[in-house]
C-alpha cells in the first residue's frame, strides 16, 4: 500500500499509525485538509505526558506485615482465649481494686479463682501495646535503632523492657507497702496498681492496633497513649494517697514516693534508651 499524501503538520502518511519519540504512543492521523491554527492548538505533538507512567517507589514496609510481630500478637490472642473464661469475675472486681480502699471485702468480693492468668495476660495486652506504640514514635524522635533492628527486634525489645519495668514495679511497691503500710493496706495497694495496669491496657489496646497498620497515625496514636499513661497513674496515685496519708507529716513521705518510684525510673529509661541507640550495634539486614 502507498500513499502520496501526507499530513501537513506532522509530515506522516495520512491515516497511518506511527511511533512518536521512540514510545508506543499509537496516533491515528485521519485523512483532512490542511488544519487552521484553532484546530492546531486542539492537538498535541510530541510525547504524551501520562504515557510516561508513574516513577516506581520502593513499597513501605508496614509494622503490621512483619512475620514476627504477627506471630506475637497470634500468641497473644491465644493467651488472652486461654483465660477467657476467668474475664467475667476478673472485671466485676477490676473497679473494686482500682477505687476501693475498705479494709474489709464484703463475702460478694472474696475471690473465688486464681486470677493470675487473666492478670498476666491484660499485663501483657499493655506491655505489648507500648512496645509498638513506642516503635511507631522512635523514628519522629530521631532514634536509630528500629531502622537498624527492624520491627520485630524493636517491638520485642521494648515489649521485654516493659515487662522488666512492671515486675520492677511490683517488687518496689511490695517492699514499701511490706515496710510503711499493714498487710491489708499494702494488698489492697498492689490490688490497685494491677488494676491500673489493666485499665491501661484497654486504653491502648485498640490505638496500638490502628498504628501498627498506619504508621501515618503514630503523632495522634502517641498523644492518646501519653493521655492512657498519665491517666492510669494518677488513679494508681490517688489511690495510695487515700490509703496512706494521715496527717500533713507523712505528705513527706508521699512527695519521697513520688520522685523514688514515679519519677526517677521513667528518667533513668529515658537515659538508658538514648545510651543503647547511640551505641554502634553493627545490627543491621534484620
Amino acid at each position: 500500500m502507498t500513499y502520496s499524501d501526507t499530513h501537513p503538520v506532522t509530515g506522516y502518511p495520512t491515516d497511518t499509525l506511527y511511533v512518536m519519540g521512540g514510545r508506543e504512543a499509537q496516533t491515528c492521523i485521519r485523512e483532512a485538509g490542511p488544519m487552521s491554527r484553532a484546530e492546531q492548538a486542539r492537538f498535541t505533538t510530541g510525547t504524551v505526558p501520562y504515557t510516561l507512567g508513574l516513577e516506581p517507589r520502593e513499597r513501605t514496609m508496614l509494622p503490621g506485615y512483619d512475620s514476627g510481630v504477627l506471630c506475637m500478637l497470634l500468641g497473644l490472642f491465644v493467651l488472652l482465649s486461654y483465660n477467657f473464661r476467668h474475664y467475667s469475675t476478673f472485671l466485676k472486681n477490676f473497679v473494686t481494686d482500682l477505687f476501693s480502699v475498705r479494709h474489709r471485702e464484703g463475702t460478694f468480693e472474696v475471690r473465688t479463682f486464681s486470677e493470675a492468668g487473666a492478670l498476666a495476660s491484660m499485663v501483657l495486652v499493655a506491655c505489648l501495646s507500648e512496645g509498638i506504640i513506642v516503635n511507631s514514635w522512635l523514628p519522629a524522635a530521631g532514634f536509630g535503632a528500629p531502622a537498624r533492628l527492624g520491627a520485630f527486634f524493636t517491638i520485642g525489645g521494648v515489649t521485654a523492657v516493659a515487662v522488666l519495668y512492671y515486675l520492677w514495679q511490683v517488687a518496689a511497691y511490695s517492699l514499701a507497702g511490706y515496710v510503711f503500710a499493714s498487710p491489708e493496706g499494702a494488698r489492697m495497694w498492689m490490688k490497685g496498681f494491677n488494676a491500673s495496669q489493666t485499665l491501661l491496657a484497654f486504653m491502648l489496646f485498640i490505638p496500638a492496633l490502628v498504628v501498627l497498620f498506619n504508621p501515618e497515625a503514630a503523632p495522634a496514636v502517641v498523644s492518646i497513649a501519653v493521655t492512657a499513661y498519665i491517666l492510669a497513674r494518677l488513679v494508681f496515685i490517688f489511690k495510695g494517697f487515700r490509703l496512706f496519708f494521715g496527717d500533713f507529716g507523712s505528705l513527706s513521705y508521699f512527695i519521697l514516693y513520688l520522685c523514688t518510684l514515679e519519677i526517677v525510673p521513667l528518667v533513668a529509661l529515658c537515659r538508658l534508651a538514648v545510651w543503647f541507640d547511640r551505641l554502634d550495634l553493627g545490627i543491621s539486614g534484620f
